[in-house]
């Protein structure tokens, strides 16, 4: 840790005994956290509900089929945003499609952002040391809040930090914010919120440095946004319906779970806390970017993201973890009462959020025991039809899964009243409606002619009801309870045969 620079500061020996203990354990733990990462990455099993959704998106793009065609959405399509199938395709490519792969992709994206994190703290002035394990504790939020399964979220952080990385420095340069905005609509378009570095930039410009300057570049952010979704509208014509529409017809703002979000962030973040404590107490001056990048996280996550139902703790880690961390440990570079701060409360950060980690490999390999029974009766059956949480296995073993998890959200944005205000720009409501329909009625029709000679589904399907199986003459033959470990979901699944 930093050398102390005040009396205040001073050391004694059983202080620094137990910062080094500190500092072990926390390490220790890093690394153990570290093996059940890798260890989930090989997996053959689905760790997340939408894993499927995407590795669909990505064989797609290997056949050359435009995953947001009009007549492909509710089949190919995903709520997220087509940059990290892309970059999944030229390792799909050579490797193939499956869920290592993809989560591999994410990983490398981590790994990326984790590196431009550490530069960025060792830019302010913060130790190896303390940078080293504030880029891990933030790391370890991304990766522990789903985002290392075959999702977008990897990419979205590195561009985020990329995008934060050029232009921090001086952020007024109009060179510099050039970059910062080509990387945050790189954002824009693989996971919506990641677009925000650019408006943060022009905001703080605005208000620090030159309000000319600073409107230029808010119009140009505007402008980019605009100009990046008209873009991506003319070539993938269904993706403002899904990225959009259905996406954004499915928020629902809960201040419960903005509270359950924050307490759990914050006992988290413990390490950053106590250190934003002793910065306070010893009236030190964090970076004004980087303080400015945090509130104004804080402010999004207060009224729009923190409420948001679809995911817990994400928004969180991805906005507000990065810029604190920068500005806290920033604020008391070469004070040795923040770095301490932080590193002594590493070890009760980490003891109060083990419940939330698959901290035993024997819970990897018990849930893929689960899939593979699944995975068996899929390959002994001639027409199978699996819901959403075999998606991935039945599309990798080129068996048809018209439920991957994301066309659901279709139904919500059919039944939008009144209609988006944007809705011409793009296809209208009833094309998504028919599109559903037309889905529906194909899966029903082969139902009710009992064309499936297995049905493995869960109770919640959007397409295959347990009411339209009984109607079909279909029965319940058997029950498999998966679990995806990564996740900590778990519930069980129905098998179900044709009655002759």
């Amino acid at each position: 840790m930093a050398v102390p620079s005040a009396p205040a500061g001073r050391s004694t020996p059983a202080l620094t005994a137990l910062e080094g203990a500190a500092l072990a354990f926390a390490a220790a733990g890093f690394a153990w956290l570290g093996l059940i990462y890798l260890r989930m990455l090989v997996s053959p099993a689905p760790q997340e509900m939408r894993e499927g959704a995407l590795i669909v998106t990505t064989l797609a793009l290997l056949d050359g089929r435009n995953p947001y065609a009009p007549d492909a959405l509710a089949e190919a399509g995903n709520l997220y945003g087509i940059v990290y199938p892309l970059a999944v395709v030229p390792f799909a490519w050579l490797f193939g499609a499956g869920l290592a792969v993809h989560r591999a992709v994410a990983g490398l994206g981590f790994a990326l952002a984790g590196w431009l994190l550490w530069r960025l703290l060792r830019r302010e002035g913060v130790d190896r040391v303390t940078a080293g394990f504030a880029t891990a504790l933030v790391a370890a939020g991304w990766l522990y809040w789903v985002g290392a399964t075959a999702r977008p979220d990897g990419i979205g952080v590195a561009l985020m930090m990329a995008a934060y990385a050029v232009a921090a420095p001086r952020p007024e340069d109009p060179r510099r914010f050039a970059l910062c905005l080509a990387f945050s609509l790189l954002g824009l378009v693989t996971k919506l919120y990641f677009v925000f570095p650019a408006g943060v930039v022009a905001a703080y410009v605005f208000l620090f440095r030159s309000w000319r300057r600073g409107l230029a570049f808010g119009i140009a952010t505007l402008g980019g946004i605009v100009a990046t979704l008209v873009l991506c509208a003319s070539l993938l014509p269904g993706y403002p319906v899904l990225v959009l529409g259905a996406n954004l017809a499915a928020t629902v703002y809960d201040t419960g779970h903005l509270l359950r979000q924050s307490r759990d962030w914050a006992v988290f973040s413990l390490p950053l806390l106590a250190a934003l404590a002793a910065v306070v107490a010893r009236g030190l001056r964090p970076p004004g970017f980087w303080t400015f990048a945090s509130v104004a996280a804080l402010a999004a996550l207060l009224v729009v993201l923190g409420g948001h139902t679809g995911a817990h703790m994400s928004y969180f880690f991805h906005l507000l973890s990065p810029p604190l961390a920068l500005a806290v440990l920033g604020a008391g570079a070469g004070d040795a009462g923040p770095q301490r701060a932080f590193g002594l409360a590493l070890p009760l950060a980490m003891v109060l959020n083990a419940p939330w980690f698959p901290l035993d490999p024997d819970r990897f390999a018990e849930a893929e025991a689960r899939f593979a029974a699944a995975e068996r009766l899929m390959a002994a059956a001639a027409a199978p039809l699996v819901t959403t949480e075999l998606a991935a296995l039945a599309v990798l073993d080129g068996l048809p899964a018209p439920e991957t998890g994301h066309s659901e959200y279709f139904a919500d944005y059919a039944a939008l009243d009144p209609p988006p205000l944007l809705e011409p720009l793009w296809l209208p409501r009833e094309t998504i409606a028919r599109e559903l329909a037309g889905l529906a009625e194909e899966v029903g029709g082969d139902l009710d002619a009992q064309r499936f000679d297995l049905v493995i589904a869960n109770r919640g399907s959007s397409l295959v009801r347990r009411e339209v199986l009984l109607r079909c003459r279909y029965r319940v033959v058997d029950q498999i309870e998966i679990e995806m470990a990564w996740s900590f979901q778990r519930w069980p699944l129905e098998v179900w045969r044709p009655v002759n």
